[in-house]
């Protein structure tokens, strides 16, 4: 599935806010100029609200109205809008990210698994471990933030659930970290940040886009179903798949890492169908595959 993917950042290095009021107002006006590109999805960064704004998490008092705020930005755009805010719940404050829909409505959330040090102090409790993916009419997002970038199992165990996309909302950039894990578990990563570091990475751990100072935030169409493919056994496939279906799939090759990727560029064309047509193996089918080998043959030493 083909989505449009817009992704925000509170460009700290050319403004600074005092009132949570200032960076709702800053967020209102970016919606306003996305709207017009009419995105599917638009990622924001972590606690966007506060930042900049003497409070600490335990003290914040207008969560309601922020969810009110976000609510109301989703439903006059009609967008999905996916990002970090405090919550209160049973007398504990989560970092958290809320998924809305079109409607305005909450479909999921993501619990802060890793907050740092100062934040626990300032009284954000760690979320569950074992958080579920979120399922929309594009299939499964997922989210992480911030400090969970440090801790890569659970990007794993996201992907492992079926998201395809994973929304980073975040105070710092994480860099190369994004890369590595955007290739590894084969996974569009879509970050926003509180820098002009907010951009897309394919599947293939590449930046497709980034905010800089002329842009605070930015957007691509994005091919949910893109398919990942390790060479091995299967040098002869990439040329069957082209011969016969031409310009209607994109193939390209990444021969440092010994992968190809399959993009399908009509929607008659589904890589689910590929897959089975031409018997190709994913790349973490592969993966897993030798994993499995190599334990049996372990085992029988």
């Amino acid at each position: 599935m083909r989505i449009r993917v817009a992704t925000i950042s509170m460009a700290l290095e050319y403004r600074r806010a005092s009132k949570v009021e200032e960076n709702l107002k800053y967020v209102e006006d970016l919606m306003e100029s996305i709207k017009d590109i009419k995105p599917d999805i638009v990622a924001l960064p972590e606690v966007f609200p506060y930042i900049g704004v003497p409070v600490k998490a335990r003290d914040v008092q207008d969560i309601e109205e922020v969810k009110a705020f976000l609510s109301e930005l989703a439903k006059k755009h009609q967008v999905y809008i996916g990002g970090s805010i405090y919550d209160r719940r049973e007398g504990k404050v989560f970092n958290t990210c809320f998924l809305f829909n079109r409607k305005g409505e909450i479909v999921g959330k993501y619990d802060k698994i890793h907050p740092t040090e100062p934040e626990m102090e300032d009284g954000v409790c760690p979320g569950a471990e074992e958080q579920e993916p979120i399922e929309t009419e594009f299939g499964k997002i997922g989210f992480q933030i911030c400090f969970d970038a440090n801790w890569h199992l659970y990007w794993k165990k996201l992907a492992d659930k079926g998201a395809k996309l994973i929304i980073f909302s975040s105070a710092y950039p994480a860099g190369r970290i994004l890369n590595s894990i955007a290739l590894l578990n084969n996974v569009y990563i879509v970050a926003s940040t509180w820098e002009l570091k907010s951009g897309i990475i394919d599947k293939i751990g590449r930046w497709l886009v980034k905010t800089d100072r002329f842009f605070h935030w930015v957007w691509k169409d994005m091919e949910l179903d893109t398919g990942v493919f390790h060479w091995d056994f299967q040098e002869d496939k990439p040329r069957e798949i082209r011969r016969k279906y031409g310009d209607k799939v994109r193939i390209e090759t990444f021969g440092d890492e010994a992968l190809f990727t399959i993009e399908p560029l009509s929607d008659e064309i589904k890589v689910e169908e590929l897959i089975k047509e031409f018997s190709l193996v994913p790349y973490k089918d592969y993966i897993k595959r030798a994993e499995r080998k190599q334990m049996e043959n372990r085992a029988s030493l």
